[in-house]
């Protein structure tokens, strides 16, 4: 029995989506048996065979019964152990242990704390479900150009920015955006130009609409008509500089698990080279190929400002003293790319939080970002 797996131990499915009621009910079937109290009037090595087996059983329980430990073991029998002093380094899943802790805090009410509950187990539902999926999948790697999939639950702060290429209804995910406010979102200048090609001014309302609270970029969520369209008046469509826009939506958006109001980097914030950071969009997942369906993360580094110049210099690019680099530097496959454009860089500093740190600008969708400061 001692080299049985956890699974084997109590007799069930060796699977993470294990029915925690049929669990329970094999670990009190075993320890009507094996508990040490049936034994006491027995010879002492029956007790202790009894004793060690009784505890198995109840290390094995505790194994299988929580989430977090079963990922685990699910993960050991598969060969892929977690060293013990590993760092989480999902800046979203971060963001939301904060944003839980402090609304917990501030619940001042029994039936907001109620709510909150409800919220919360709807969240690891979706999310238990999700880790049982790429287990059945055997999806245990991460695979925007290289990064995973995810949920909108997990990065609630961006938007989806919807172009009418041809003035024909025709409403197809083009851009991105970070909500700051329910009815304001700041994206990529560049997104918003006269077209030479299609004959059209895409600086126009009538061309976007917006779509927030969904991971997919053709379904879901809540679609927004756009009011106004502001274009910061230094940007420069050659070199890209001051490549920021604020749009303002007709009609406030609700608020909610998938949509959220984004916190951006004050003045003066400073991001240093090496810093890990998380860029999301739909974008292509390789240079030449389709659009994500899914929304997706990759995490990167910040680039020194020296070495990102030097590196767009072939292409005769302006790194501006307002622009940060973001990548991985000589390794490629993780990067921002086609569609990802005006969707944030973000980062978590445990004082302030999950924050933008900067809108995608400019990419070349081989693993060298370009990502203007957003200005306070």
């Amino acid at each position: 029995m001692s080299n049985m797996s956890d699974s084997q131990v109590l007799g069930v499915s060796e699977t993470f989506d294990l029915d925690e009621n049929d669990l329970a009910r094999r670990f009190k079937e075993l320890q009507k048996y094996l508990h040490p109290d049936k034994y006491a009037n027995k010879p002492k090595e029956e007790q202790e065979i009894s004793e060690k087996y009784s505890s198995l059983v109840n290390e094995s329980y505790k194994t299988l019964l929580h989430p977090l430990t079963r990922g685990i073991y699910m993960l050991h029998i598969r060969g892929k152990d977690i060293p013990e002093d590993t760092e989480v380094k999902d800046q979203a899943f971060l963001m939301m242990i904060m944003e839980k802790n402090e609304e917990v805090e501030n619940a001042e009410t029994a039936e907001e704390i109620m709510i909150l509950n409800k919220e919360n187990k709807e969240l690891i539902n979706k999310l238990q479900k999700e880790v049982s999926q790429a287990f059945y999948d055997g999806d245990l790697h991460l695979r925007i150009v290289g990064g995973a999939t995810t949920t909108i639950e997990r990065y609630p702060i961006i938007a989806q920015l919807l172009l009418d290429v041809w003035g024909h209804g025709d409403f197809i995910q083009h851009c991105a955006g970070v909500i700051l406010t329910t009815r304001h979102v700041i994206s990529s200048a560049h997104c918003y130009q006269y077209s030479v090609n299609t004959g059209r001014n895409y600086s126009l309302p009538k061309y976007w609409k917006i779509r927030v609270g969904s991971s997919y970029r053709s379904q879901g969520g809540s679609l927004h008509r756009i009011k106004t369209i502001i274009v910061q008046r230094d940007f420069n469509p050659y070199y890209y500089t001051n490549d920021i826009a604020v749009l303002v939506v007709a009609k406030p958006f609700a608020l909610g698990l998938g949509v959220r109001q984004g916190t951006i980097s004050k003045l003066g914030n400073e991001i240093r080279t090496n810093s890990t950071c998380t860029v999301i969009g739909w974008g292509a997942t390789e240079s030449s190929g389709m659009l994500s369906e899914q929304l997706r993360y990759a995490t990167v580094l910040t680039v020194d400002h020296r070495i990102c110049s030097s590196r767009y210099s072939h292409i005769k690019a302006i790194i501006s003293d307002s622009m940060i680099c973001a990548s991985h530097l000589d390794r490629g496959g993780i990067d921002g790319c086609f569609g990802d454009s005006g969707g944030p860089l973000l980062s978590v500093v445990k004082s302030v939080g999950f924050f933008a740190v900067g809108v995608v600008v400019a990419s070349e969708c081989t693993g060298l970002d370009l990502m203007p400061a957003v200005p306070n």
